[in-house]
């Protein structure tokens, strides 16, 4: 059985998304001299598992803890830049969420983590039960039977006190779920269930409006380019119809320039796919137009985010009010030199 879960624990590892990870932790190890650069991901797993296999699990768990391929947006319209999260506040949620859990058979066994990330956010993690699944398993010889079991699953609630966002990274999951944790989140911590109620809108007509300038960053990144890949846009019109375009050759820009298309004459964007390489990293970038965004957000991940604040694709509740504040003491002032 051992031998077993070692074949498979090596298995899951050596996917091409534990590639960074793993180079990373082999190369901070003391057996760091054995790694080279044509190792692949199967051999690195492979050789953290021959130094030590719990070092190898441990790096699993926290790659599915913390590794979120899309992510679900809110906000607070509350100044929150000192808040400090209580163990009190904490028991509370947890205590809720384990109430709803049970509603919908899930169990009642979640358990939240709390911790803060490098960039200073509150982050919460939750371990939870999923519903319970039925699966055929093979035994000895010919024979099988099917047994019953409760997967677990886990999700992070990250919570950005300078601009008053809550990231939830709750990949593939109910519409529910993302509901359930916003309202129990602001009630335990502000008495207020409508607290994270405002979804935080990726704001995709700003590709009409930006043009190839959309593709434009400033900062202290290695950004090495921005690509449109394609985008999904409701045509002009009542029709109620959409259309997706796509680049020839990794550029859509370039090719509407070709065929003399203006993008202007579609309706609002629904979704746009964008390569960011950074680096020597790239990445497809998935973006829709709600509350929804489909990427890590590492590092890597980061980057994109301050590049689609700098664009204003991303603009936060915060912001607004602020850039609201200017413009009304502006009118007052215009108003003033007038009489």
């Amino acid at each position: 059985e051992e031998l077993f879960n070692g074949f498979a624990l090596v298995g899951a590892t050596s996917m091409e998304c534990f590639n960074d990870v793993l180079r990373t932790f082999i190369a901070r190890s003391p057996y760091a001299g054995e790694l080279t650069d044509t190792m692949s991901t199967a051999d690195m797993a492979l050789l953290v598992y021959l130094h030590n296999p719990e070092e190898l699990s441990v790096l699993e768990t926290d790659y599915a803890a913390l590794k979120k391929k899309s992510f679900a947006m809110r906000a607070t319209r509350r100044d929150i830049r000192d808040l400090v999260v209580t163990p009190d506040q904490i028991h509370d949620f947890e205590e809720g969420m384990n109430r709803i859990f049970q509603s919908k058979n899930y169990g009642s066994t979640a358990r939240v983590t709390l911790t803060e990330n490098d960039s200073g956010e509150i982050v919460l993690l939750v371990r939870h039960g999923d519903s319970y699944r039925r699966q055929g398993i093979v035994m000895n010889g010919r024979k099988s039977k099917t047994i019953g079991f409760q997967p677990e699953s886990y999700n992070t609630l990250s919570i950005n006190r300078e601009t008053g966002e809550l990231r939830l990274g709750i990949p593939t999951s109910p519409k529910w779920m993302e509901d359930a944790y916003c309202r129990q989140l602001g009630k335990s911590l502000f008495d207020d269930y409508d607290a994270f109620s405002a979804p935080r809108i990726n704001d995709l007509d700003k590709i009409k409006e930006l043009g190839r300038n959309i593709l434009v960053y400033h900062g202290a990144a290695e950004v090495k380019s921005i690509s449109l890949l394609s985008i999904k846009a409701f045509l002009s019109g009542d029709s109620g119809m959409c259309a997706i375009l796509e680049a020839d050759n990794g550029d859509l820009f370039r090719d509407m320039d070709r065929h003399h298309f203006k993008l202007t004459s579609m309706g609002r964007i629904t979704r746009a796919k964008f390569l960011v390489r950074i680096g020597r990293s790239e990445r497809t970038i998935i973006l829709d137009a709600s509350n929804r965004s489909g990427y890590d957000y590492d590092d890597f991940g980061m980057v994109v985010d301050e590049w689609l604040r700098q664009v204003g694709v991303i603009h936060t509740i915060m912001q607004d009010e602020e850039v609201n504040y200017v413009e009304l003491l502006a009118g007052e002032c215009k108003i003033a030199a007038a009489v």
